[in-house]
């Protein structure tokens, strides 16, 4: 039977800015905040809609601690001291810059229990604050994290985005589940010490692309605390990465970083090609797995916050955050 070729449909693109983020000393927030901004503005320059950063990029400002900190401590002591500026500071870059921005994750105080948070921020709106699910035997033992239990779902104007933070991501049920709550673009914050975490991390994200016919931005970090417990050497080689088929890029790699050097990815990923792919494709994952009886449950709690992006004059109103 002769192929045919699919219809063309109305482009629905999104311009994506990975952040490989090297850790330094920082003599103080308003450093840190500096460093940052020079990231987001390059974004920025770039005319992206979403810009990612890593997974716990904001453990620099440990060095403003005290010398000897306890490493579990320390993790307290820059949610006690940082977060508040923290969310300020992002809120400031997402609204001045308008951008949406997936500020990696931080260390912050859920209800009394510390826990690794990834920070959303959508122009005009409070912060959507994904905690990490699944905890590393470091984050358990020596950090002392506890972990969360609730997926987010970003509803924006192009489309349906969410995060999660490295280890959750070599779990297949969560982008399974967020598949099914609409979600085109899974953005992957990550710290890994060397090749075999960053390959655990990376072949995961792209089978969770694979899967699910969505795209996957991940965003490591490089660079090093010298003399802090666990933060002494990074290993990361971020990328976007695509399903397998004939829409997207052969190797499924839309692009890529270089190995452990600090630097931005940019790619332009087209979310009608999903629809196509999943609708015509060579394989059909995403309906396949809705067919095929092996439903996901997830015992905890799905929230869809329905965010548009809100111009300078505009503020939030009770009930437009979440659906």
């Amino acid at each position: 039977m002769r192929f045919k070729a699919p219809k063309p449909v109305l482009s629905r693109p999104v311009r994506v800015t990975s952040i490989q983020y090297a850790l330094r000393r920082v003599a103080s927030f308003e450093a840190f905040a500096d460093q940052v901004e020079s990231f987001v503005d390059v974004g920025d320059d770039y005319d992206s809609d979403l810009i990612v950063f890593p997974e716990l990029f904001t453990a620099q400002l440990i060095s403003c601690l005290p010398g000897g900190t306890d490493p579990a401590e320390s993790m307290r002591e820059i949610a006690k001291r940082y977060t508040e500026s923290y969310d300020a500071l992002f809120m400031r870059f997402a609204k001045d810059y308008h951008r949406i921005i997936v500020a990696g994750s931080h260390p912050r105080f859920v209800d009394g229990k510390l826990m690794n948070v990834a920070g959303i921020f959508v122009p005009g709106h409070k912060p959507v604050l994904q905690p990490k699910l699944h905890l590393t035997p470091t984050e358990r033992k020596t950090w002392r994290y506890e972990p969360g239990h609730e997926l987010h779902v970003v509803d924006t104007d192009f489309g349906r985005f969410a995060a999660t933070i490295c280890y959750d991501t070599q779990f297949p049920e969560i982008g399974r589940v967020l598949a099914e709550n609409g979600v085109q673009i899974l953005c992957v914050p990550y710290l890994t010490d060397d090749r075999r975490g960053w390959s655990r991390v990376t072949i995961c994200a792209r089978a969770r692309a694979v899967e699910n016919q969505f795209y996957v931005v991940t965003s490591g970090v490089v660079g090093s605390l010298p003399l802090i417990t666990d933060l002494t050497s990074q290993y990361a080689q971020s990328g976007i990465y695509t399903p397998s088929d004939y829409f997207f890029p052969q190797d499924g790699i839309a692009t890529e970083a270089s190995v452990n050097t600090e630097m931005v990815t940019v790619a332009d990923l087209d979310l009608a090609l999903l629809d196509q792919a999943r609708e015509v494709g060579s394989v059909l994952n995403h309906v396949d797995a809705a067919r095929d009886g092996l439903h996901v449950t997830f015992d905890g709690r799905v929230r869809v916050h329905r965010l548009p992006w809100l111009t300078s004059g505009e503020s939030v109103t009770p009930g437009d955050a979440t659906g």
